[in-house]
C-alpha cells in the first residue's frame, strides 16, 4: 500500500547489495483494532500519532460505528458527554473513524491523529431513539507522541463531500478500493455507503435505520464517520457491483435535519 522511499529505487537488487546500500522502507501506520458491542468498545488505551488503520470489529446485536473526537488540553469525557446534549463544542474537532458495520462484520478507516486526548463514542440511534453513547458506548483514548511522520496512502479514487452531495473523481467499479474522502463543504459531514437490495431505495434504508426494525434493506460497506470542513480521511472497501446509496446522517447546522434531508443521498450503480 505504501511506496518504498529510498534512493536507489531504481537500481537492480543485486546492483543494491553489490553498493551496500540497504532498503529503508517507509513508516507503516499504526494498527488500532476496536471490537463492539452493546454498548463498549475493547481497545487499547493508547495509540502512537500519526496515520492510524482503525479496524472496527462488530460483535454486537446491531449497528455500531467510532466517532472519534479530539478534546482540548483539560477537557474531560463527562465535560464531552454533558455538551453532547447540543451541537459538539468548539473544544472537539471530529476526526472521523469506520462508519457503521453490520453484526458480525467489519469496516476499516484510515485517519490521521494528532497527538492528544481523544473521545470515542458511537452516535447510532438505539431503537428507542437514544444514541450508543449515553447508554454508556464512549470512552478515552490517549493518542501519543511524537506523531510517526507516515505518508498518506495512494488512493485509487477520491469522494468530496459538498452540501449537499457526493462527487467520485471516477465511477466507482467492483473490486477492493482505498478511497480518499474529502470534506469540501462548509459543515461536517460523513459517508455511509450500503449496497441496497433489489427493488429497495436508498431512502428505504435511511428509513429502516431511523428504527432498525426487521432485516435492513440493504448491506452497509463501511464509510467514514464526521469529519470538519478541509480534513480528509480514507475508506478501506470490498464492493461487487450492484446498485449503492451514499448517505450522510448528520444533522444540519441551520435547521437540525439530517443531511440526507437535504439531499445528500444518492444512487449509483457499480459494475
Amino acid at each position: 500500500m505504501f511506496s518504498c522511499r529510498f534512493t536507489a529505487a531504481l537500481v537492480s537488487a543485486a546492483a543494491v547489495a553489490a553498493l551496500g546500500c540497504k532498503a529503508k522502507e517507509a513508516p507503516q501506520a499504526s494498527l488500532l483494532r476496536v471490537t463492539t458491542s452493546d454498548f463498549a468498545f475493547d481497545t487499547p488505551d493508547q495509540v502512537q500519532g500519526g496515520l492510524t488503520t482503525i479496524r472496527l470489529v462488530n460483535k454486537g446485536p446491531g449497528l455500531h460505528h467510532i466517532q472519534l473526537v479530539k478534546l482540548d488540553s483539560g477537557k474531560t469525557l463527562p465535560e464531552f458527554l454533558d455538551a453532547m446534549k447540543g451541537p459538539p463544542p468548539a473544544w472537539a474537532t471530529l476526526v472521523g473513524g469506520p462508519n457503521a458495520a453490520a453484526p458480525g462484520d467489519s469496516t476499516t478507516a484510515i485517519v490521521s491523529l494528532v497527538p492528544g486526548t481523544y473521545a470515542m463514542i458511537c452516535l447510532i440511534p438505539g431503537t428507542d431513539g437514544m444514541p450508543h453513547f449515553a447508554k454508556g458506548m464512549a470512552r478515552m483514548i490517549n493518542v501519543t507522541g511524537p506523531a510517526l511522520a507516515t505518508p498518506d496512502p495512494t488512493a485509487d479514487n477520491t469522494l468530496k463531500l459538498v452540501e449537499y452531495g457526493f462527487q467520485f473523481s471516477s465511477p466507482l467499479t467492483a473490486g477492493h478500493h482505498l478511497i480518499r474522502v474529502e470534506n469540501a463543504g462548509q459543515q461536517w459531514h460523513e459517508i455511509v455507503l450500503v449496497k441496497l437490495d433489489p427493488g429497495k431505495t436508498g431512502m428505504d434504508f435511511a428509513t429502516w435505520a431511523d428504527k432498525q426494525d426487521g432485516a435492513p434493506p440493504g448491506q452497509i460497506h463501511g464509510g467514514i464517520t464526521g469529519i470538519l470542513p478541509g480534513a480528509h480521511a480514507f475508506i478501506e472497501t470490498d464492493v461487487s457491483a450492484g446498485d449503492y446509496a451514499l448517505m450522510c446522517f448528520f444533522p444540519d447546522m441551520k435547521d437540525g435535519k439530517p443531511h440526507l434531508a437535504h439531499g445528500m443521498i444518492t444512487e449509483i450503480k457499480v459494475s
